[in-house]
């Protein structure tokens, strides 16, 4: 499991009370929240898991129900699931006609394994051809994931394979907007210092900072808030 994500911040998967180890699971999917006014849905939709489908398995393994039969069938893990699981090798990506196959809902394994800070499976991926800025349903990238998640070491890999750090999604969300509502501060460095853009707006107008405010992110805000001054005094001063 990659360890990279922001100190101090839980991975996303635990704070839904799921674990990647003892339960099936599925993709991380969008799920409209409004950042401040409840009558409205926000341009801005944080990714977030779905609670994995009830299975019998899953069950038994929270100990809710008794075993149907004396040996439970395990569920067999998907080629995506694995690599969200860090358990991709060499074989199983050469048995699959493409490195981007995608999923039943649009997602590929590098999307997987960026959502889920698989850093050494990013890695095998992208060895094996996949494309790093390949597209999701809500034109999601493996970058937006990966920010979105604060796995700021994947992010940095994404980047220095040119994942392109001011892709938007389908509302003009940026891989630094979900850094900023994650409370990321690492992420939005990296995102930052490779060219991310500050003063892009979402459809509802808001900013990187403008999020990072709205949702007391301020570790997130320090950061970029530093970067805005560090650049300003770094322009030459006009003599009168």
């Amino acid at each position: 499991m990659d360890q990279s994500q922001d100190s101090g911040e839980e991975e996303l998967i635990e704070a839904n009370g799921s674990s990647i180890e003892n339960s099936t699971f599925t993709p991380l999917k969008w799920s409209p929240q409004s950042l401040h006014d409840k009558n409205r849905i926000s341009a801005f939709q944080p990714y977030k898991n779905c609670t994995p489908p009830t299975t019998v398995l899953t069950n038994l393994q929270r100990g809710n129900t008794q075993a149907e039969t004396l040996i439970p069938r395990p569920t067999e893990l998907t080629f995506h699931m694995k690599a969200g699981q860090g358990e991709l090798n060499n074989q199983e990506i050469l048995k699959e006609k493409n490195v981007d196959v995608l999923d039943p809902n649009g997602l590929t394994a590098l999307h997987w394994a960026s959502a889920y800070g698989q850093y050494n499976t990013v890695e095998l991926l992208i060895n094996f051809g996949a494309n790093v800025n390949k597209l999701g349903p809500d034109e999601e990238s493996p970058l937006t994931l990966a920010a979105s998640g604060g796995h700021h070491e994947v992010v940095k890999l994404l980047l220095s394979h040119n994942a392109n750090v001011n892709h938007v999604d389908h509302m003009c969300n940026s891989a630094l907007m979900y850094a900023a509502k994650g409370n990321h501060p690492h992420t939005c460095q990296e995102l930052l210092l490779n060219g991310a853009k500050f003063g892009l707006v979402n459809l509802d107008e808001e900013t990187a900072l403008n999020i990072a405010i709205e949702n007391n992110s301020t570790s997130a805000q320090v950061v970029i808030e530093s970067f805005i001054i560090s650049l300003m005094e770094s322009e030459p001063k006009i003599e009168d």
